[in-house]
Protein backbone atom coordinates (compact mmCIF):
# COMPACT_ATOMS: atom_id res chain seq x y z
CA UNK A 1 0.00 0.00 0.00
CA UNK A 2 1.00 3.54 -0.96
CA UNK A 3 1.56 5.87 2.02
CA UNK A 4 0.07 9.55 1.83
CA UNK A 5 2.53 12.24 2.12
CA UNK A 6 1.70 16.03 2.81
CA UNK A 7 3.17 18.39 0.62
CA UNK A 8 5.58 20.55 2.28
CA UNK A 9 4.86 23.44 4.18
CA UNK A 10 0.99 22.69 4.78
CA UNK A 11 -0.16 21.91 7.82
CA UNK A 12 -1.66 18.75 8.43
CA UNK A 13 -5.55 20.02 9.18
CA UNK A 14 -5.05 21.75 5.75
CA UNK A 15 -4.18 18.61 4.13
CA UNK A 16 -6.84 17.92 1.55
CA UNK A 17 -6.99 14.80 -1.54
CA UNK A 18 -5.86 17.10 -4.03
CA UNK A 19 -2.91 17.85 -2.54
CA UNK A 20 -1.05 14.60 -1.66
CA UNK A 21 1.39 12.68 -3.96
CA UNK A 22 0.89 9.38 -5.33
CA UNK A 23 4.02 7.77 -5.64
CA UNK A 24 6.03 7.61 -8.65
CA UNK A 25 3.26 8.66 -11.31
CA UNK A 26 3.44 12.27 -11.19
CA UNK A 27 4.89 13.25 -14.64
CA UNK A 28 7.36 16.10 -14.45
CA UNK A 29 8.52 17.65 -17.65
CA UNK A 30 7.73 17.57 -20.87
CA UNK A 31 7.57 14.00 -22.81
CA UNK A 32 9.48 12.66 -25.93
CA UNK A 33 6.50 12.49 -27.95
CA UNK A 34 5.97 16.11 -27.06
CA UNK A 35 8.99 17.39 -27.86
CA UNK A 36 9.39 15.46 -31.07
CA UNK A 37 5.97 17.27 -32.46
CA UNK A 38 7.26 20.21 -31.34
CA UNK A 39 10.04 20.03 -32.84
CA UNK A 40 8.39 19.03 -36.24
CA UNK A 41 5.97 22.12 -36.59
CA UNK A 42 9.27 24.21 -35.91
CA UNK A 43 10.84 23.01 -38.49
CA UNK A 44 8.09 22.64 -41.15
CA UNK A 45 7.30 26.28 -40.56
CA UNK A 46 10.76 27.36 -41.00
CA UNK A 47 11.05 25.65 -44.26
CA UNK A 48 8.32 27.01 -45.36
CA UNK A 49 9.82 30.55 -44.68
CA UNK A 50 12.24 29.65 -46.12
CA UNK A 51 10.46 28.50 -49.55
CA UNK A 52 8.93 32.02 -49.03
CA UNK A 53 11.77 33.68 -48.89
CA UNK A 54 13.17 32.05 -52.08
CA UNK A 55 10.49 32.43 -53.94
CA UNK A 56 10.07 36.35 -53.07
CA UNK A 57 13.57 36.54 -54.15
CA UNK A 58 12.39 35.07 -57.55
CA UNK A 59 10.16 37.12 -58.12
CA UNK A 60 11.59 40.43 -57.12
CA UNK A 61 14.37 39.86 -59.95
CA UNK A 62 11.40 38.83 -62.47
CA UNK A 63 9.97 42.43 -61.64
CA UNK A 64 13.19 43.86 -61.26
CA UNK A 65 13.97 42.85 -65.21
CA UNK A 66 10.24 44.31 -66.44
CA UNK A 67 10.90 47.30 -65.33
CA UNK A 68 14.07 47.18 -66.57
CA UNK A 69 12.34 46.44 -69.85
CA UNK A 70 9.86 49.15 -69.46
CA UNK A 71 12.61 52.00 -68.96
CA UNK A 72 14.66 50.64 -71.87
CA UNK A 73 11.55 50.74 -74.29
CA UNK A 74 10.96 54.24 -73.15
CA UNK A 75 14.10 55.24 -74.29
CA UNK A 76 13.49 54.03 -77.56
CA UNK A 77 10.01 55.56 -77.95
CA UNK A 78 11.78 59.25 -76.63
CA UNK A 79 13.97 58.69 -79.78
CA UNK A 80 11.46 57.83 -81.89
CA UNK A 81 9.12 60.62 -81.11
CA UNK A 82 11.90 63.08 -81.45
CA UNK A 83 12.46 61.70 -84.90
CA UNK A 84 8.82 61.54 -86.35
CA UNK A 85 9.94 62.57 -89.95
CA UNK A 86 11.49 59.17 -90.42
CA UNK A 87 8.89 57.15 -88.18
CA UNK A 88 8.93 54.43 -91.34
CA UNK A 89 12.68 53.79 -90.80
CA UNK A 90 12.34 52.21 -87.66
CA UNK A 91 9.57 49.62 -88.88
CA UNK A 92 10.72 45.98 -88.77
CA UNK A 93 13.91 47.11 -87.32
CA UNK A 94 15.81 44.74 -84.22
CA UNK A 95 18.34 44.92 -82.37
CA UNK A 96 19.59 42.05 -83.03
CA UNK A 97 20.21 42.60 -86.89
CA UNK A 98 21.92 46.08 -86.27
CA UNK A 99 25.32 46.42 -87.93
CA UNK A 100 28.08 48.08 -85.46
CA UNK A 101 29.05 50.02 -88.04
CA UNK A 102 26.85 53.13 -89.47
CA UNK A 103 25.77 53.74 -92.50
CA UNK A 104 27.90 56.41 -93.91
CA UNK A 105 26.98 56.80 -98.11
CA UNK A 106 24.02 57.98 -99.20
CA UNK A 107 22.23 58.19 -95.88
CA UNK A 108 19.83 60.92 -95.38
CA UNK A 109 20.21 62.67 -91.41
CA UNK A 110 17.16 61.10 -90.30
CA UNK A 111 18.09 57.59 -91.71
CA UNK A 112 21.30 57.89 -89.71
CA UNK A 113 19.70 58.89 -86.45
CA UNK A 114 17.50 55.46 -86.67
CA UNK A 115 20.56 53.82 -86.72
CA UNK A 116 22.33 55.80 -84.30
CA UNK A 117 19.01 55.61 -82.12
CA UNK A 118 19.05 51.39 -82.77
CA UNK A 119 22.23 51.06 -81.92
CA UNK A 120 22.17 53.30 -78.60
CA UNK A 121 18.96 50.58 -78.06
CA UNK A 122 21.02 47.48 -78.66
CA UNK A 123 23.80 49.02 -76.77
CA UNK A 124 21.98 49.59 -73.48
CA UNK A 125 19.89 45.77 -73.80
CA UNK A 126 23.50 44.55 -73.68
CA UNK A 127 24.62 46.52 -70.89
CA UNK A 128 21.15 45.60 -68.96
CA UNK A 129 21.93 42.27 -69.66
CA UNK A 130 24.55 41.64 -66.76
CA UNK A 131 21.56 42.87 -64.50
CA UNK A 132 18.49 40.98 -65.65
CA UNK A 133 17.74 40.78 -69.04
CA UNK A 134 20.10 38.13 -70.26
CA UNK A 135 19.93 37.55 -74.24
CA UNK A 136 17.89 40.85 -74.47
CA UNK A 137 16.43 41.66 -78.33
CA UNK A 138 14.52 44.54 -79.26
CA UNK A 139 12.25 45.15 -81.74
CA UNK A 140 9.96 47.67 -83.37
CA UNK A 141 7.12 47.81 -85.56
CA UNK A 142 5.10 50.69 -87.15
CA UNK A 143 1.90 50.48 -88.28
CA UNK A 144 1.40 53.09 -90.49
CA UNK A 145 -1.85 52.45 -92.50
CA UNK A 146 -3.66 54.06 -89.49
CA UNK A 147 -4.12 57.42 -87.72
CA UNK A 148 -2.69 57.67 -85.00
CA UNK A 149 -0.01 55.56 -86.20
CA UNK A 150 1.06 52.94 -83.99
CA UNK A 151 4.65 52.08 -82.81
CA UNK A 152 4.97 49.02 -80.91
CA UNK A 153 8.24 48.03 -79.07
CA UNK A 154 9.07 44.47 -78.19
CA UNK A 155 11.43 43.32 -75.49
CA UNK A 156 12.69 39.54 -75.10
CA UNK A 157 15.14 38.23 -73.24
CA UNK A 158 15.85 34.84 -71.65
CA UNK A 159 14.76 34.25 -68.42
CA UNK A 160 16.90 32.34 -65.77
CA UNK A 161 13.88 31.36 -63.37
CA UNK A 162 12.33 28.08 -64.16
CA UNK A 163 8.95 29.07 -62.39
CA UNK A 164 8.89 32.61 -64.50
CA UNK A 165 8.37 31.93 -67.73
CA UNK A 166 5.73 32.89 -70.51
CA UNK A 167 3.22 30.22 -71.13
CA UNK A 168 3.73 30.35 -75.02
CA UNK A 169 7.59 29.94 -74.92
CA UNK A 170 9.47 27.49 -72.60
CA UNK A 171 12.76 29.59 -72.45
CA UNK A 172 11.97 33.29 -72.63
CA UNK A 173 10.23 36.66 -71.48
CA UNK A 174 8.36 39.17 -73.25
CA UNK A 175 7.17 42.60 -72.68
CA UNK A 176 5.30 44.63 -74.94
CA UNK A 177 4.90 48.21 -75.27
CA UNK A 178 2.94 50.51 -77.69
CA UNK A 179 2.16 53.89 -78.30
CA UNK A 180 0.43 56.14 -80.89
CA UNK A 181 1.96 59.01 -82.49
CA UNK A 182 0.43 61.58 -84.52
CA UNK A 183 2.84 63.59 -87.08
Amino acid sequence: MMRRQCLQGLPRPFCNISSFIVGPTRQTGAGLIEVLVALLLLSTSLLGMGMLQVKTLQYQRASYSETMAQLLAMDMAERIQSNLEALAAYDGKATDTIAANLCTDNCSPEKRLVERDLLAWKVSIEQIANAGLTEGKGKISVDTSTSPQRVTLSLHWKETLKDIKDKDDKNTSKAEFAFEVQP
